[in-house]
C-alpha cells in the first residue's frame, strides 16, 4: 500500500495528453490548444472607423460647438464593408459606419451625435482631433504576433480571438473518451425491476454524471460477477474507440471481487493498487496495451474519493489540462476533524457565509448516498497531519456552484 500522495504522482507522470487533432474553431471550446497560435492578419487589416459618422480632416473642424458650427460638404458614404476610392477634400466629409473603411486623407471621426446632415452639407458641433475614433491597422492584433500559447483552455473569447486572427481549424487535445464498467451480480442498471438482494448502479449513474459535466464521452455497461463475462468487456473497451477505462466494483479482496484478478490475467501493467487514503483505499490503477485503467471501489463514498482524487485529474491529464477545474478557496472550519497520521483523509462538507467569512461544516456520514449528494466542497487531511482544528483557516475544492458572494 502506497501513500496519497505517491498515488497521484505516479497517475501524473504516468500519463501524457493525448494525441493533438484539428478541429474547427468553432468546435474547440473547452479544449486545450496543442500549438502555439501567431495572428496570420492585422486586426483591423485597414485602418477602420469605430464609430457610425463623418470622416474629416481635424483642421476643418478644429473649434466646432453648438454655438460656433463648421459647415462642410457631403461627399458620399461608406457602409461597412465595402471598398470606394474616395479622398477627402479641403471643407469635406465622407459618412461612414461602424467599422467601414476611411477614405484617403482622413484624420478623425466625427460621431455623428456631433453632426446635422442638411442636406449636401454637414454642420460639425464639435471638433475632433487627429485618430479620433479612428481604429488603426493592426491595433486590435498585429500580424505574427502570439494570439495564444500551446497548453490553454479555450473558452469562447479564445474562440473569436482565434477567429479573428485568420485561424480556421487549429490542433488540440481531444478529450479522452471512457468505458464505465459496473460489476456485482447485485447491481442492476437504472429502469429495471430489482430482485430482493439487488442494487441499482448509482455509483456508474454518479460517474457517468461527472463525465457529461466535464465533457468527456462515455459509454457503460453493467456485467456479473464472472470471469467469462469481465473477459469479454475487457475485450470490448480494448476493440473500441475508448482511451479509459473507469471500472465500479470488484476492486478488494474478496471472492466476488474479479476485476483486479481479471485484469491480472489480461496482463495489465498494474501501477499501484491499494493507497492510504480514506475513503477509497482499494483503488487500483495501470494500462492494459497503452490503455489507461483505474479500479474504483464500490462502496459509494470509496468510489467517489477515489474517482475524484485520482481518476478525474488523470482524465484531466489526458485532455492536456494541468489541473482539475475546481476552484479552491479559503474557509474556517466549524468543527475539528480528526484522521490517522499516516493517512490522506477527505470530508465533504457544507459551506456558509457569516459576514467576510466563509466556514466550512464537515458532514456526518450517516447514508453513504445522502452525505455524497449533501456535499458541497472537499477538505483534505494530508498524511503526517492528525486533526485540523475548529476555527482553523484552510482550503478546501469546490464541487458544486456555489455563490461566494451575498446575493443582492
Amino acid at each position: 500500500m502506497i501513500g496519497f500522495q505517491k498515488a497521484l504522482d505516479l497517475v501524473r507522470t504516468t500519463l501524457k495528453p493525448l494525441t493533438p487533432v484539428e478541429v474547427p474553431v468553432t468546435e474547440a471550446v473547452g479544449l486545450v490548444l496543442a500549438e502555439d497560435l501567431y495572428a496570420q492578419t492585422d486586426v483591423p487589416k485597414e485602418a477602420v472607423s469605430l464609430k457610425d459618422g463623418y470622416a474629416v480632416r481635424s483642421r476643418d473642424v478644429e473649434g466646432a460647438s453648438p454655438q460656433n458650427p463648421k459647415v462642410l460638404a457631403l461627399m458620399g458614404e461608406i457602409l461597412a464593408g465595402e471598398e470606394k476610392d474616395l479622398a477627402l477634400k479641403p471643407g469635406s466629409c465622407v459618412r461612414v459606419t461602424a467599422g467601414a473603411l476611411l477614405p484617403r486623407g482622413t484624420e478623425a471621426v466625427l460621431a455623428e451625435e456631433f453632426a446635422a446632415p442638411e442636406g449636401k452639407s454637414v454642420k460639425a458641433t464639435a471638433d475632433a482631433p487627429p485618430g479620433k475614433n479612428i481604429l488603426p491597422r493592426g491595433a486590435d492584433i498585429s500580424k505574427g504576433s502570439l494570439l495564444l500559447a500551446r497548453g490553454q483552455r479555450l473558452f469562447p473569447p479564445e474562440v473569436g480571438l482565434m477567429a479573428a486572427g485568420g485561424w480556421a481549424r487549429i490542433k488540440v487535445h481531444p478529450r479522452p473518451r471512457v468505458f464505465l464498467l459496473a460489476t456485482g451480480s447485485e447491481v442492476v442498471a437504472p429502469g429495471h425491476p430489482l430482485r430482493a438482494g439487488q442494487i441499482y448502479a448509482s455509483n456508474l449513474v454518479t460517474l457517468a454524471g461527472w463525465c457529461h459535466y466535464f465533457g468527456f464521452s462515455w459509454t457503460s455497461r453493467v456485467v456479473e460477477d464472472e470471469p467469462a463475462a469481465l473477459k469479454k468487456a475487457l475485450g470490448d473497451f480494448l476493440a473500441g474507440p475508448w482511451e479509459v477505462l473507469l471500472t465500479s466494483g470488484g476492486a478488494w479482496r474478496g471472492p466476488k471481487d474479479l476485476v483486479v484478478k481479471g485484469l491480472d490475467e489480461a496482463g495489465w501493467q498494474k501501477i499501484f493498487h491499494r493507497v492510504r487514503m480514506g475513503p477509497g483505499k482499494a483503488v487500483a490503477f495501470g494500462l492494459l496495451k497503452e490503455k489507461v485503467v483505474f479500479c474504483l471501489p464500490g462502496g459509494p463514498p470509496s468510489n467517489q474519493m477515489a474517482f475524484l482524487n485520482l481518476a478525474l485529474p488523470g482524465l484531466f491529464i489526458l485532455a492536456g489540462e494541468k489541473d482539475v477545474p475546481f476552484p479552491e478557496i479559503p474557509v474556517r472550519l466549524t468543527e475539528t476533524v480528526e484522521g490517522q497520521r499516516d493517512w490522506t483523509q477527505f470530508f465533504l462538507g457544507r459551506l456558509k457565509r457569516k459576514g467576510e467569512k466563509i466556514y466550512f461544516t464537515p458532514l456526518k456520514p450517516r447514508s453513504r448516498l445522502s452525505y455524497l449528494a449533501a456535499g458541497e466542497a472537499l477538505l483534505t487531511l494530508p498524511e503526517g497531519k492528525e486533526r485540523l482544528a475548529a476555527g482553523e483557516e484552510v482550503c478546501v475544492r469546490v464541487l458544486k456552484e456555489w455563490p461566494p458572494c451575498p446575493s443582492t
